[in-house]
Order: structure tokens, then sequence, then C-alpha cells
């Protein structure tokens, strides 16, 4: 698809301002209008889908779209929880997607493409069989040879397309993928796919870390495809992909480790607590007095507070040391 439909009172609908009222929700807003973009330039239904094979992933969306891999993971939770959008056999799905792009229409539109395309190959076909001559081209050598053309013509356009899609996932949102399709065929052609990709890619990378302008995009992939020079910088996309999914994965484990220490810190405070209320008033005064010994009687009055909370504190370690050497002792006999 070429375009998308959006609703021009979108920032009015409830599910947006649901989002935009949340953690970084005008984020949020924009990843959700490029996923919308993305669907359609995938023109399967409103699933994304970089081939047939390969769906987006949150990391692949993050890449596509220049936004953090944490706020992506964030979207994709919040939109799923407001149903809008649906995650089927590891795929991205936006839901409603053909009601609100009419694609009964589109595809009746393709179907008769289809059809125009069909009879103008036919009467090609008739065009061949008047000018050749009968004792050169049989009937059943013209079938085979039809076939053969068109079963051809299918696989170079379905590797075309294919590498046209792996060059524009790495050139998104960059201006050079405002290269038409014809020059990054060529560039294919004369340099192949692996150098082609590397290019890409290191443009890509370049223009995202200096945000120059480029005034010819297509001279300017060209002229790096022709004397690749990889910059120091440059990590390849694998290599990005590995390093983000280690990053986040420690990420996690310090999330675990911070909230294990806080629930270990909260269970302490309890129990703390819980010792010093099981306390005679005369044992907790005790503790206070022995806290109090050090502290000159000028600065009692504003210390009552932590006068409390260290007596806490000792009455805690002393009593729980007690009960250990209790413990240890009943064990050693």
């Amino acid at each position: 698809m070429d375009w998308i439909k959006i609703m021009c009172n979108l920032l009015d609908h409830r599910k947006i301002k649901m989002v935009r009222k949340g953690p970084e929700g005008n984020t949020l807003v924009l990843l959700w209008l490029l996923m919308l973009a993305e669907a359609g330039k995938s023109s399967r239904g409103g699933y994304l889908m970089v081939s047939d094979s390969m769906p987006y992933s949150a990391e692949t969306l993050g890449m596509v779209t220049d936004i953090p891999l944490p706020t992506v993971h964030l979207g994709l939770k919040t939109f799923a929880m407001l149903d809008m959008i649906d995650q089927e056999d590891g795929a991205i799905f936006i839901r409603n997607w053909g009601k609100y792009q009419s694609e009964d229409k589109l595809e009746a539109r393709r179907e008769s493409d289809r059809k125009r395309q069909q009879l103008h190959r036919q009467n090609e076909r008739q065009k061949l069989l008047v000018v050749s001559p009968p004792e050169l081209m049989s009937r059943d050598s013209n079938v085979t040879r039809s076939r053969d053309v068109t079963l051809q013509n299918r696989e170079d356009k379905k590797q075309e397309e294919t590498t046209l899609e792996q060059v524009h996932l790495l050139l998104s949102g960059t201006p050079l993928n405002n290269v038409l399709n014809h020059e990054l065929w060529s560039l294919y052609e004369r340099y192949g796919l692996e150098q082609l990709l590397k290019a890409a890619d290191i443009a890509a990378q370049t223009w995202r870390r200096k945000k120059e302008q480029i005034a010819n995009p297509g001279g300017y992939l060209r002229s790096l495809c022709a004397s690749l020079m990889v910059p120091g910088w440059y990590l390849p996309l694998e290599a990005r992909n590995a390093h983000a999914q280690a990053s986040n994965l420690k990420k996690i484990a310090l999330g675990a480790e911070q909230e294990e220490a806080r629930v270990k810190e909260e269970t302490l405070i309890a129990d703390r607590n819980a010792l010093w209320d099981s306390l005679t008033e005369e044992e907790r005064e005790s503790y206070r007095s022995a806290v109090l010994v050090d502290i000159p009687a000028s600065l009692l009055p504003s210390m009552s507070t932590s006068v409390t909370k260290t007596a806490m504190r000792m009455a805690w370690d002393e009593i729980t040391r007690s009960n250990r050497n209790q413990v240890g002792g009943a064990d050693e006999s």
C-alpha cells in the first residue's frame, strides 16, 4: 500500500487519550502511527511482516522507528492491553485493520489490475503466434516456453521484492529511504546483495549519528557501494541486535536484584517493628536509655525519632543474636 487511512479525530479517541496520559504517552502515539505505516507497507492485511516468513519483532520496530527498545516493549504491552494489537504466532497484527483501511475495495482494485494484466499478456502471446512462422514454433513448444518465462519472471519478481524490502528496512526512517526502487535494484545487480546491504546499513547509521542533510540520496548510496569504507564505530546489524538484547537482559536482571533487595528490606523492617511492638514498655525504655548515653542533652529534643529507630535496631540485633546463640548451643548439645 502507498498510503493508509487515519481518522482526523485520532487524538480524540479514548484509547489514544489513555495512551497519551500514560508513561511516555506522546512517544507511544508516534510508535502507533509508525506501526500503522509499517503495516501498510507490509500489505498483509494488518500483519507487520518484513517478508512472507519474517514478522516484525520489538527489536525490528526499535530499529525501524529509532525508538528505544524499552519504550517499544512498553508500547506493545500497552497496545495489547487496549486491544489495539494482537500477537499471533509471533507476528504483530493491527486489530480491525480491514475495517478502517477498506481492504475489500483495495483487493477488488488489485483483482481488476490482475485481470487487466492477464488480458494484456494474452494479447501479447497472440501477437507472437501471428508473427512466428509455423514451421519454427509448434503449439507445444510455445506453451512450454511461455510457462518457463512466466515462472522465471515470478522468481525474479519475488527476489527483487525481497531484496528491496531488506534494503528499505535498513534505510527506514532516514532520507535515504527515498531512493527509488529501480536505483536500488541497479545497485544490487552491479555490486551484489551483501555489498548493497552493508552500504545501506552504514549510510543509515551514519545519518542517525550526524543527522546531516543528504542532497542526493541515490548518488550517496551509489558512492558507498562503489568504495565502501567501514567506519571504526560501525557495528553490523547482528552485533547491534545482540548488544541490545544483552543490554535488555542486564536491565531485567538488575531490576530483579533491586526488587529482591527491596522485598528483603521491607521484610526486615516489618520484622523489626513487630519485635519492638512485642517488647514491654520497660524493655523499650531500657534500649532507649542505652542509646541516650552518648547523646548530649542539648540534642535530645531534635533526635527523639532517631533515638527510637536506633533503639529498635539495637533491640533487633541483640535479641536475634541471642536467639542464634541459643539455637547453636542446642545443636552442639
